[in-house]
């Protein structure tokens, strides 16, 4: 059996220590707990187009067979985007400072993009559900083709409010891919961390080792059950 992890840097483990490798996130702590192997693709400070890459590829190179797919979706803010010339992907979020893109486009160039970022994308609600809604749905049916079982969680639950910023395109994205996604006790894994006062960094906003210790009491039986309907 074996178990792998899709998502960003809270699925990796980022700021735990001694996690070289992500073998210290609670997905990886449930496995060594279920027996089954444990690999992650995650990448931290990433968005949701490059988490459903980890996907696609990572089940196009190995098998589909007694695998669980945990799968964190990252927040609708952050784009993912190809430099031409670099034939490499990047992304762009709230995080991302002009030091971060210029060795990819220059320093000049990297200013014109945040700019760009700042000003237009990273302020459209509109544009982040439009786009990762329909990455997510389109991930979550070639699982479902492939017979892949997975447990989704989500970190963005403004995706799927329907407040504001919601026309019927985006209801029926939102209707579509929100059955499979289950919840931290209600809340995303950062939220529910806070909640129930375990130790986050502030600059980085990552929960350590107090709360994945607990995220994988809270999972691995749920881990388990998934693992064993396809066994």
């Amino acid at each position: 059996m074996k178990i792998v992890g899709f998502g960003d840097s809270f699925v990796y483990g980022s700021e735990l220590q001694n996690n070289d490798d992500g073998d210290k996130s609670w997905v990886a702590q449930c496995a060594e707990k279920l027996g089954a192997h444990y690999e992650t693709t995650s990448v931290p400070g990433c968005g949701n187009d490059n988490i459903s890459m980890q996907i696609l590829t990572y089940f196009a190179n190995n098998s589909k067979e007694n695998t669980l797919a945990v799968i964190n979706w990252t927040w609708g803010a952050r784009y993912d985007f190809f430099v031409s010339g670099k034939e490499q992907w990047t992304t762009l979020g709230l995080s991302c400072v002009p030091s971060k893109l210029a060795p990819l486009v220059g320093l000049e160039q990297a200013e014109k993009v945040l700019e760009f970022y700042n000003t237009y994308a990273g302020k459209s609600i509109l544009w982040d559900r439009w786009r990762s809604l329909q990455t997510i749905y389109t991930t979550q049916q070639f699982l479902k083709l492939h017979n892949i079982s997975s447990v989704q969680t989500y970190m963005d639950a403004n995706l799927w409010d329907t407040q504001w910023h919601a026309p019927d395109y985006i209801r029926t994205l939102q209707d579509l891919t929100k059955e499979p996604l289950q919840t931290f006790e209600g809340e995303s894994f950062l939220d529910w961390s806070y909640t129930n006062g375990f130790e986050v960094t502030e600059i980085g906003l990552h929960p350590l080792e107090e709360a994945h210790k607990a995220a994988c009491e809270l999972w691995v039986d749920i881990y388990k059950q998934s693992l064993n309907k396809y066994n």
